[in-house]
């Protein structure tokens, strides 16, 4: 019996890899090759200092040497006072012009996309040197807004009540009221805590359990907020217990409680100002772009507007983003969505056998399968992924399938067919 599973691997893989190959060879389009212009030339310093290095097409001074010395930030520039320094420095200044002219002249300037990126850098340099400048003026926020923004936000400010306690823990009611006594009797409480506590966590801290807000979190026990009110209501420096919990029962000492306040208006202030001066920058931000827009007179088309951002995109460009889909369903959602968008595109026929290719292959749901390949047949009879269409309706669900052996995919031609892969089924 034929490995069904493996012949069918292979032209499964074989029609995926057609159907991404032929999406992205159509997506291709030629190229002008970069043109080659005279060589550039580097120009020499205009002026008079010492030459060190001449070469063809320019020379290197010492005022380069000093310029560049300059560009570099004062807490390095001590490395290059030196004679080594500066010799170092020399001779990577050397490397950079040769470089630079060579690049120069093997025309890497004049191609479109380096030209591009140098205009890009160029606009993004003019646009972030004046910004910066501008943006300096951002007026700080005054005191009187950091308090009236304080007081206007009380509630952010808000401290909850806490507790700092200890605790003993017991496996019986009974323990705990044996501890709670010699607690109140004034033995040591770390004592008691080793002797008595069955909490592993607290006991090396003489059942320190930290600082409990009335939500009841506890590191060591869990959330408990019965056991933390039961504190609130003890008071600070008080022996109570004992208390139960879902861990065991309690003998508790209570060290601290601090009642819910406000953080003052000089602990906020630092953040206030951070939040005003965001506020600020950002609405100074708003102002000058609102007044250059009026200075330019920009003058929006709505109408030319509303008609580009509606655009559609091209359906090569939504079939690929539907193979790039990963949960099967909403990838053929995707290709459906495609197919009623442009149902006559160049990759429809291509969309419609992929929904077929998962249903089958990944969805196991062969009548829908069967549906989708006899659709592409009906819709597309003329398509090179007709014949794959055929096979996979005749053996998608067999057990047994005509052996044939698949060749290396051509991404310029359609997936093979049993017959063209193989010769005629059952034909090695």
């Amino acid at each position: 019996m034929t490995d069904v599973r493996g012949v069918r691997r292979i032209v499964t893989m074989a029609l995926l890899l057609l159907l991404v190959a032929g999406a992205a060879g159509a997506a291709r389009t030629s190229r002008t090759p970069a043109k080659r212009g005279a060589a550039a030339k580097v120009a020499a310093p205009a002026d008079t200092s010492t030459v060190l290095v001449r070469f063809d097409g320019g020379a290197i001074t010492a005022e380069d040497v000093r310029r560049r010395i300059e560009e570099i930030p004062e807490a390095s520039r001590a490395q290059f006072a030196t004679p080594d320094g500066r010799q170092r420095l020399l001779d990577h200044l050397i490397e950079e012009r040769v470089w630079l002219v060579t690049a120069q002249r093997a025309g890497v300037g004049e191609r479109p996309q380096v030209q591009q990126q140098l205009e890009t850098q160029r606009r993004d340099l003019l646009i972030r040197t004046y910004l910066n400048e501008a943006m300096a003026n951002s007026p700080a926020p005054s005191d009187s807004e950091v308090r009236g923004y304080y007081e206007a936000h009380q509630a952010d400010f808000r401290t909850p009540a806490t507790v700092t306690a200890r605790h003993i823990q017991t496996a019986t009611a009974a323990q705990a009221q044996q501890v709670l006594k010699l607690a109140r009797s004034g033995q040591d409480w770390a004592k008691l805590v080793t002797r008595f506590s069955t909490d592993s966590m607290t006991r090396a801290a003489a059942g320190l359990l930290g600082t409990i807000t009335r939500d009841g979190n506890f590191a060591s026990l869990g959330r408990q907020p019965a056991l933390a009110e039961s504190m609130f209501t003890l008071g600070a420096g008080r022996i109570g217990g004992p208390f139960q919990s879902a861990r065991g029962w309690h003998v508790v000492r209570v060290d601290e409680v601090h009642p819910e306040g406000t953080r003052p208006l000089e602990a906020m202030r630092p953040a206030i100002m951070r939040q005003l001066g965001n506020q600020h920058t950002q609405d100074h931000y708003r102002e000058l772009l609102e007044q250059a827009k009026r200075t330019l007179g920009v003058s929006p088309d709505t109408t030319a507007i509303h008609g580009f951002v509606a655009q559609k995109r091209e359906p090569r460009e939504v079939f690929k983003a539907a193979q790039e889909i990963g949960d099967p369903h909403e990838r053929i959602a995707a290709y459906r969505a495609l197919l009623q968008d442009y149902p006559d595109s160049d990759v429809s026929p291509q969309a419609q056998f992929m929904i077929g290719f998962v249903n089958s292959e990944e969805l196991k749901d062969y009548n829908e399968a069967e549906q989708a390949f006899r659709e592409l047949l009906a819709r597309y009879p003329k398509s090179e992924l007709a014949e794959s269409a055929k096979w996979m309706v005749e053996h998608m669900r067999t057990e047994e399938a005509p052996p044939f052996d698949v060749p290396g995919v051509d991404s310029t031609h359609v997936a093979p067919t049993p017959e063209a892969a193989g010769g005629a089924p059952g034909k090695r």
